[in-house]
C-alpha cells in the first residue's frame, strides 16, 4: 500500500514534538510495509512571513503529489488547514480520502478557523472514512457534520508505545503526585495548584510532593502562583522533558492528575501514565471519560472544581496499599487496548478495506 500523507503539522529538527503524532502514525504503518509520499509542513514558522512561505510550499507540494495519482489512498492528518489545498485541488482527488480529526481542528474558537471549517465541510462529508481519537469525539463529529457513525472509525491517536511506557522500578521515598501537560490556558494547572494548597492545609495529611512537567506560554504565571501559595517546598516545576524520558517520571508518580477544562478529543498523556501503572485523576470531560473509570483505574471530578479534585487527591493519600495496588493494576490493564502496535494493525486493516482493486 502507498499512502499520500498530507498534514500541516510534522516534526522538524527545531520542533521535534510538533505534530509528532503524525510521524508516529507514519512509523507504525511503515513498519508494516506501507510506503508514504508526504506533503507536510515541517515545524513551526518563527514569524508570519515564515508561516506564509511554509504554506505556499505546502500547497505546491500537495498539488504536485495529488496530480501524480501514484498512491492507493490519501490520508489527511488534522482537518482544517490541512484540508485547504484539498479543497482547492479537489478535482484531482481520484483515490479514497481518509481524514483524521484530532480535536482542535473540529472544535474551533476563532473567526478564521470557523470560516475554514465551513469552507471544507463538503470535503469532510464526502470523505471515504473519518478517523476519530475516541468514541466521545466520534459522537461530536457525527452530530456536527450529520455523518453516520459507521463512517467514523475510532483510533486513539496512534496509541501508546508500551515498549517505552511500562512499569519500571524507581526508588521513591515520598508520595508523589504528577502533572504532565502544556502550561497553557485550559490545561488546568492552576486548578491543580489550588487543590494542592487545600490539601496542604490539612494537618493530618501525610507528606507528599508534586512534579509538574511541561512548557507553554503560562510558565511564569505558574511559577508566580506556586510562590503566592507558598508551595515551593511541595511543588517542583521541572519544565519540558523529552518524550523518551517521560516513562521514568511517570514511574516516580503514585497518581497523575489531568485537570483540563478543554474538551480533549482523547488526552493520550493519561493513557501513557496508566501504561506505567499510574492511576489518573481527570476532569469529567471530553475524551478522558472514554478511559478513566471512576473508582476503578482512577477518579473523575467536575472540570474546574479544585475542591473536588482536592478530595480525590486526599482519597489516594489516605488509601491503604492494597487499594492503591488495585488501582495500579486496573490502570495498567486499561492501557493495553491502546497499545500502538494493536492500534496500527487495526487501522491498517481498516484502510486496506478502502482500496479498490
Amino acid at each position: 500500500m502507498k499512502i499520500l500523507l498530507i498534514s500541516n503539522m510534522y516534526p522538524s529538527k527545531e520542533s521535534p514534538f510538533y505534530g509528532v503524532f503524525v510521524k508516529n502514525f507514519e512509523q507504525e504503518l511503515g513498519a508494516r510495509g506501507v510506503i508514504f509520499e508526504k506533503a507536510v509542513i515541517r515545524g513551526r514558522g518563527g514569524n508570519i512571513l515564515q508561516k506564509i512561505l511554509k504554506y505556499i510550499k505546502f500547497f505546491k507540494d500537495v498539488y504536485g503529489s495529488l496530480k501524480l495519482h501514484n498512491y492507493d489512498l490519501i490520508y489527511i492528518h488534522y482537518a482544517g488547514h490541512s484540508l485547504l489545498p484539498i479543497y482547492l485541488f479537489r478535482k484531482n482527488i481520484k483515490k479514497p480520502l481518509v481524514i483524521n480529526t484530532h480535536g482542535g481542528d473540529i472544535i474551533t474558537n476563532s473567526t478564521i478557523s470557523n470560516y475554514i471549517l465551513k469552507l471544507i465541510t463538503p470535503i469532510i462529508k464526502r470523505a471515504d472514512l473519518i478517523v476519530s481519537p475516541s468514541s466521545y469525539f466520534q459522537n461530536i463529529v457525527s452530530k456536527k457534520f450529520n455523518i453516520d457513525k459507521n463512517r467514523i472509525y475510532v483510533s486513539p491517536s496512534g496509541g501508546v508505545n508500551r515498549e517505552l511506557f511500562h512499569p519500571i522500578e524507581v526508588e521513591r521515598d515520598i508520595f508523589t503526585i504528577g502533572f504532565v501537560s502544556r502550561i497553557d490556558r485550559g490545561k488546568g494547572w492552576e486548578i491543580l495548584l489550588d487543590a494542592i494548597y487545600q490539601v496542604s492545609q490539612n494537618p493530618n495529611t501525610k507528606k507528599f510532593q508534586v512534579l509538574m512537567i511541561g512548557k507553554g506560554f503560562q510558565e511564569e504565571i505558574l511559577k508566580q502562583k506556586i510562590a503566592d501559595l507558598n508551595l515551593q517546598n511541595i511543588v517542583k516545576f521541572l519544565g519540558a522533558k523529552p518524550h523518551s524520558e517521560l516513562p521514568h517520571y511517570f514511574n516516580m508518580m503514585d497518581i497523575s492528575v489531568f485537570p483540563t477544562t478543554l474538551n480533549e478529543s482523547l488526552g493520550l498523556v493519561g493513557v501513557e501514565a496508566m501504561a506505567c501503572g499510574v492511576p489518573v485523576i481527570g476532569s469529567d470531560i471530553g475524551g478522558l471519560t472514554s478511559y478513566i473509570e471512576d473508582g476503578v483505574n482512577g477518579k473523575l471530578f467536575r472540570a474546574g472544581d479544585s475542591s473536588e479534585l482536592a478530595q480525590n487527591i486526599e482519597f489516594f493519600l489516605s488509601a491503604e496499599e492494597r487499594v492503591l495496588n488495585d488501582y495500579r493494576e486496573n490502570a495498567l490493564n486499561s492501557s493495553k487496548k491502546f497499545d500502538s502496535k494493536l492500534v496500527a494493525e487495526n487501522l491498517l486493516n481498516k484502510l486496506k478495506g478502502l482500496i479498490i482493486e
